[in-house]
């Protein structure tokens, strides 16, 4: 059942803030408790105000009407990344399609070359599927773009004097959400708003995901991504990012990993999809009497 009016008042009367843009804010943190996020809580009081005054890192805090801090979190540009071939590997090939060719040469010769090249030829069923000028052409094309890669590869390489750069595939831009943190202090009042789901999970779809979609009116941004700090044996933080928030371990994107974030593991998802995931969740806010619980 969608949220109520009655809820979304309650919601709508809490506020949003840029730490930095109201000078009161700096003495509500003060009282911010986590027990579990004790470290990030000692981060975001000692270095939040200053680093969001210089703009390296925005920080927002979500609090009530009566100004009691429900949350913090912080948000950060960054870029994802397809990675690109191993030139190690692009090499080997190289020289596997290389033998090939020679193989196709040979194939029809007489002796122990001719035999050798037609053993190498059956092992890739040539003959059988396609045809010795087919597999020719092929092998052609294949050394051709292998060869193209490498020598755009190199000819970078040595065109730009700074090994610090990582050559990727395909970039993607993002924003990481970097903390995310809600008050133990205020768990018990949360609890009395009867809404049915966690504090996290609530102001996470009401106020956080809006500010992926409002980068989107002025830059590129195709993901949402962070490292989750997971020091659990069973995943619990992982899963609940997972489960309620919709960010997953993909494989086919990377992004850098700071000294920081090591042991934390790396989590994202498409912001286009996270409009309908928002929908669904106030769609599906208040459970129905014929729902089955599992």
């Amino acid at each position: 059942m969608q949220i109520t009016k009655e809820q979304e008042q309650i919601l709508n009367s809490f506020k949003c803030e840029r730490l930095s843009s109201n000078a009161i804010n700096g003495k509500l943190i003060q009282s911010f408790f986590s027990k579990r996020g004790s470290a990030l809580v000692s981060y975001f009081k000692q270095f939040g105000l200053r680093e969001d005054t210089d703009g390296s890192t925005t920080y927002y805090i979500i609090k009530t009407k009566d100004n009691e801090v429900l949350m913090f979190f912080s948000l950060k540009c960054g870029t994802l990344f397809e990675p690109l071939q191993d030139e190690g590997k692009v090499k080997q090939d190289f020289q596997r399609l290389l033998i090939l060719l020679q193989a196709v040469e040979n194939a029809n010769g007489d002796g122990s070359e001719a035999k050798e090249a037609n053993e190498i030829l059956t092992k890739y069923q040539v003959g059988d599927r396609i045809s010795i000028e087919d597999f020719n052409k092929l092998l052609l094309r294949k050394m051709h773009g292998k060869k193209t890669f490498l020598e755009q590869l190199l000819g970078d390489k040595a065109k730009e004097d700074n090994d610090k750069i990582l050559r990727v595939q395909n970039t993607h831009p993002g924003v990481e959400l970097v903390h995310f943190c809600t008050n133990d202090n205020m768990q018990e009042k949360w609890k009395k708003y009867g809404f049915g789901h966690t504090m996290g999970e609530t102001l996470y779809w009401k106020f956080i995901v809006p500010k992926f979609f409002k980068v989107q009116e002025i830059a590129g941004c195709e993901y949402a991504f962070l490292f989750a700090a997971d020091l659990s044996e069973d995943g619990t933080l992982v899963n609940y990012y997972d489960v309620a928030l919709k960010f997953e371990k993909r494989q086919d994107v990377g992004t850098n990993k700071p000294f920081y974030d090591f042991c934390c593991e790396f989590m994202c998802q498409q912001v286009n999809q996270m409009k309908d995931k928002r929908k669904e969740f106030f769609d599906n806010f208040n459970i129905n009497d014929d729902d089955i619980i599992v």
